[in-house]
């Protein structure tokens, strides 16, 4: 027996974050299926023109919101329309974010969009959404569910495909290694200055002990360019660059050979969290303090809108050097009860996915469609 699943995120634009966390979920879907006797068919897409006809067409028996900060309507809708057709659907630890500190008010939150949010959470068949930021979200704007908890961002769950794989950067480096991450949110951060983070993050780093290699990476292809501006004001004696994105399991190397990593982008710090990889989490959003508090890890978390950035980056960095192994076990520790959620998630959407067929067919949907030949 074959289902088909629509999975809807901000897939296909080359963001490794994004495209592993789609990756993942059709891994650990496909393989809970397998133990049931189901064939999954997963479709990723990003819904920037969706209509009833492209739910039609796909035909659907799971929709699925995706990994991700997709509280926004452009994502949401798939989901409502699946909703009005009795396709069930189910919330897959996504997130919100922006960039206003809690505790939030609804009246700063666009009325529209609550009021999409609020009909996908209550008609949501499964849920489990990313962190204590967003659950804070969804209780202002009145979006209720009887089964509505935090579940942690999917990219924890993340294995590599290879155990055994390197990073050819790194096969010379004998001594410790930092990873750190950097990239650009075209100045969409809290404080409104990338340059004066980045003047922070590069004293700090300029600061460490020469023993210590730092290895400058990015997880999206626009991020390379801040990457290699970072790399160009260190000292190339012990700082390298990754001049490009890493695959999974080039990633997974880099964390496995780093004491630490030092992040930008919220995926970075969710890959090394995943990987057992200490990071030091330099939020630009809220996003990042929502994941940050998901894991108990705020005090290695450095906010962007921070006024000693400098001291705090320097203390955060010093503070895992001094018990590496320690935090590393804190770190496995805290994600362990997420796992299991995302477990229970996916076993539940498989025995949903095994007792269920696609209602609306009936309802003359499916037929309603002639002439359109675009997929979304």
């Amino acid at each position: 027996m074959t289902k088909t699943v629509l999975y809807i995120g901000w897939v296909g634009f080359g963001n490794l974050g994004d495209d592993l966390c789609f990756d993942i979920f059709s891994e650990t879907m496909s393989e809970r299926a397998a133990e049931k006797g189901l064939r999954l068919e997963i479709k990723g897409l990003f819904p920037s023109s969706f209509s009833e006809f492209s739910l039609a067409r796909m035909a659907p028996d799971l929709v699925v919101l995706g990994a991700g900060s997709l509280f926004e309507p452009v994502y949401l809708k798939p989901l409502a329309m699946a909703a009005q057709h009795s396709i069930p659907t189910l919330i897959w630890g996504s997130g919100y974010d922006s960039m206003l500190p809690g505790p939030l008010s609804p009246s700063l939150i666009d009325p529209d969009s609550a009021f999409m949010i609020r009909q996908t959470v209550q008609r949501a068949a499964l849920i489990g959404v990313r962190g204590p930021y967003t659950l804070e979200m969804l209780e202002a704007v009145g979006a209720f569910h009887p089964d509505l908890k935090i579940a942690g961002d999917p990219g924890l769950l993340l294995k590599p495909q290879q155990e055994d794989a390197s990073l050819p950067e790194l096969e010379s480096v004998q001594g410790p290694v930092i990873a750190v991450n950097w990239g650009t949110a075209a100045n969409k951060v809290l404080g409104g200055s990338e340059q004066s983070v980045f003047d922070d993050l590069r004293e700090v780093l300029a600061a460490l002990p020469k023993e210590f290699t730092v290895l400058i990476y990015s997880v999206w292809p626009r991020d390379l360019a801040p990457c290699r501006n970072l790399y160009r004001e260190l000292d190339s004696t012990n700082c390298l660059l990754l001049d490009r994105v890493p695959s999974r399991d080039e990633l997974a190397a880099l964390y496995r050979r780093s004491t630490l990593s030092v992040n930008m982008k919220l995926h970075a710090n969710i890959f090394s969290a995943a990987l057992d990889c200490p990071f030091v989490h330099l939020a630009y959003r809220m996003k990042g303090w929502d994941f940050s508090r998901s894991l108990n890890w705020t005090d290695l978390t450095v906010m962007f809108s921070d006024t000693d950035r400098r001291e705090k980056i320097a203390g955060a960095i010093e503070a895992v050097l001094a018990d590496a192994e320690g935090c590393k076990a804190r770190l496995h520790s805290a994600k362990q009860h997420y796992l299991a959620e995302h477990r229970a998630l996916a076993d539940a959407a498989v025995s949903l996915l095994g007792g269920i067929g696609p209602a609306y067919l009936s309802q003359g949907l499916a037929g309603s469609a002639p002439g359109t030949n675009r997929m979304y």
